[in-house]
């Protein structure tokens, strides 16, 4: 299916952004709950914007759209990061068009690589993706299509000693190479606390063990984890 030109095709609602902007706001579910009801033309409870806040429930786009305005914000400002370079475009409010002549491409190129989600730009073309779009490190990286080679190196990182890969990390990964060091180092040293329980008794050296090798599963997402903690603390944790 090719792209859309649809601005509020967003990533994924998020419940703890939706809370923190009401609370920041002061309003009560009911207020909310009557701005949304006349937005959307229908009865809204109070108890539904309650699940959409408690992550029990999941607002629609055009429920989004309604919660926004009941809360003076953009409906990028509820959702999540992007995950792909279709959301990208629609978060930073381009259409396909738009989109495809500030990075330098045809219509049809872009909308190929929306479609399969992967990037394969020239580098002044990558120049400009990372300019205009401001992909997260996991979509970018996912998009090139280095998500494999990432955790290779992520895993050889934690498991050895990790200032080697910084360098290597930086040719992957579009981040200040401090905010790398950041991240790697606490890859490093949680995966060393595993390790070292690994040789307690047999009961916790089997759980530690475990653990690691979850941990080793699941080392992409751990390091965006610290990423984040290191480019923007105060966002709340979704």
């Amino acid at each position: 299916m090719p792209p859309v030109d649809d601005q509020y095709a967003l990533p994924p609602f998020d419940p703890a952004r939706a809370a923190a902007v009401r609370a920041q706001l002061g309003l009560t579910l009911g207020q909310v709950a009557w701005a949304v009801a006349a937005y959307c033309g229908s009865p809204v409870h109070p108890g539904l914007v309650e699940a959409w806040e408690a992550g029990t429930a999941t607002p629609g786009s055009t429920e989004v759209k309604a919660l926004a305005a009941a809360l003076w914000c953009s409906p990028v400002d509820l959702v999540d990061e992007p995950a792909t370079l279709a959301q990208c475009r629609t978060v930073a409010g381009l259409t396909v068009n738009e989109t495809a002549a500030a990075l330098g491409l045809t219509r049809g190129q872009w909308e190929e690589a929306e479609r399969r989600n992967r990037w394969q730009g020239t580098p002044g073309q990558t120049d400009a993706l990372l300019r205009v779009l401001c992909p997260p490190p996991a979509c970018f990286v996912a998009a090139c299509g280095r998500t494999a080679q990432l955790r290779v190196l992520l895993r050889e990182a934690a498991t050895t000693w990790w200032p080697p890969y910084v360098g290597a990390l930086t040719r992957i990964v579009p981040l200040d190479p401090a905010v790398l060091r950041h991240a790697l180092e606490r890859l490093h040293l949680a995966y060393q606390r595993w390790e070292g329980a690994a040789g307690g008794p047999p009961g916790q050296a089997a759980r530690a063990e475990a653990h690691a090798a979850d941990f080793l599963e699941r080392i992409d997402l751990h390091l965006w984890h610290h990423v984040r903690e290191a480019v923007d603390p105060a966002r709340p944790a979704s």
